[in-house]
């Protein structure tokens, strides 16, 4: 059997792939909508939004970086003109929203915490599946998940 090892921009391009961001997105939404009923029972209504931008201007944050990466570790020829639109669009256009959410005195905490669910998303689902091997393409890593009802 010849095993084949894929490249770094081919692993890097897979993990921050349209599908990936697509469901990191649609569980960081619905668990933080989840999410922002108790804390904003508990915290008051201030820092469930405060949860809620966060979590919105995280994952703006995530899919401006996930373009920059895509477009940078390439294998194919870099378009230059597309490459400094997304950085254009990603430092200071999402560092002014993130200054005007500061300026809105929404609880810098639930900003903060709203800010982090989104990548701690993407860390679990990354992480399983890694743990599931859900990116193998070997027959030999998937024997072991297989078995024979008799």
């Amino acid at each position: 059997m010849i095993e084949t090892r894929r490249s770094g921009a081919t692993t890097i391009g897979s993990l921050i792939d349209n599908d990936f961001l697509r469901r990191v997105q649609k569980s960081a939404i619905g668990y933080g909508l989840v999410l922002a009923v108790p804390i904003a029972f508990k915290f008051g209504l201030a820092a469930g939004a405060a949860w809620m931008a966060g979590i919105a201007w995280s994952l703006a944050n995530l899919a401006a970086t996930g373009s920059v990466i895509r477009k940078v570790v390439t294998l194919e020829p870099r378009d230059r003109a597309s490459i400094v639109k997304s950085l254009v669009i990603k430092f200071p256009v999402l560092y002014a929203i993130g200054f005007g959410l500061l300026v809105l005195n929404l609880p810098v905490y639930g900003i903060l915490a709203g800010f982090v669910w989104p990548l701690m998303v993407a860390v679990l689902k990354a992480a399983g599946r890694g743990y599931l091997r859900l990116d193998d393409t070997t027959d030999a890593s998937r024997q072991g998940s297989t078995r024979v009802l008799s």
